[in-house]
Order: C-alpha cells, then sequence, then structure tokens
C-alpha cells in the first residue's frame, strides 16, 4: 500500500474502525509515512467530528405532553389485561387439570394394558392334600386326624374327643 494512496472509502473505514486488523495496520503504516493521506484523514475525521456535532444539537425532546401520554398508555397496558386474557386465565385451569388427570389415567391403564404379567393361582387343595399325605394329619384341626383314604384301610381316627367332626378320605367333615 506505500505506492498507491488510500482511497476515501478507505479511510472511512478506518476512521470507523470496519477494517480487519490486517488492512487497519497496512493504513495505519501508510498513513504514518504518507503526508497526504495523513492530511485527507485529518479532513474526514473533521467532517465526522462536525457531523457528530450537527447531529446532537439537532436533536429535539417530544414536547412533555407527548411523553406523558405515552407513559400512562403503558402503564395502563400493564395494569390491565384484555377481556381475552381474562378469559383465556379463567378457563386454563379448568381445562388444564382434567386433561392432565385424563393424561394419568390413560397413562396408567395403556401401560397396565400392554404390560400385563401371568396372573399365577395357587390350587389350594393340592398343597392341603400333599400336606396331609406327608404329616398324616389335616391341618387347622383341633385334633390329629388320619383321612381314611390314606395310609391304612382302617376308618379315620382321632385323638380329640368322640365329639369333635371326622373327615373323609375327601377332607370334608360329615355333617352328623
Amino acid at each position: 500500500m506505500n505506492q498507491q494512496h488510500v482511497t476515501t472509502e478507505q479511510l472511512i473505514d478506518y476512521l470507523h474502525g470496519e477494517l480487519a486488523p490486517g488492512d487497519d495496520a497496512e493504513i495505519l503504516q501508510h498513513l504514518e509515512h504518507c503526508g497526504a493521506c495523513a492530511l485527507a484523514y485529518d479532513e474526514q475525521a473533521r467532517v465526522s467530528e462536525a457531523l457528530r456535532a450537527y447531529a446532537r444539537m439537532s436533536e429535539r425532546e417530544l414536547p412533555q405532553g407527548v411523553v406523558n401520554r405515552i407513559w400512562d398508555r403503558i402503564d395502563r397496558e400493564e395494569r390491565s389485561p384484555s377481556w381475552g386474557a381474562r378469559i383465556a386465565a379463567f378457563w386454563r385451569p379448568a381445562i388444564a387439570v382434567p386433561v392432565a388427570a385424563l393424561l394419568v389415567i390413560g397413562i396408567f391403564f395403556g401401560y397396565s394394558a400392554t404390560h400385563r404379567t401371568p396372573i399365577t393361582t395357587i390350587d389350594a387343595s393340592y398343597y392341603l392334600q400333599d400336606h396331609a399325605a406327608i404329616t398324616g394329619t389335616v391341618p387347622f384341626s383341633e385334633g390329629i386326624i388320619v383321612p381314611s383314604g390314606m395310609g391304612s384301610n382302617a376308618p379315620a381316627t382321632t385323638t380329640a374327643d368322640a365329639t369333635s367332626p371326622k373327615l373323609s378320605g375327601s377332607l370334608v367333615a360329615d355333617a352328623r
């Protein structure tokens, strides 16, 4: 850039700090060695400063009445919501709560319907018969009862008194 002079556009961009760092350094070095470009730079700097000063002087304030009306309007809009906003605010919980409840119920029943585990059943009579066969007694009885169908061919005997009911081989008490 030392062979040719800096253009006015480059000087303005340099003055406003809009150049890339490498271009900025080249123009600074050129301005330090070229008196004509330095004078052009000083002239552009004075023009820019004069324009800024004129802009500051020509700024006008809005009339106080206009400013007050603007602030009053802003305050009114912040304080009172519109009718639409009021209705929406009223219905928001009235709609949101039932929708949330339906979602929870739907998720619960949807999950339980798709993730069913097989229900295991216990055949209690098998366990009672097995226990009776192993111990020779019927569980939950007052005495020791040996069913007639198990073990020997003798009738069922008991160690309890003679008034206690006797069980047959099917573990059902006779209604005598």
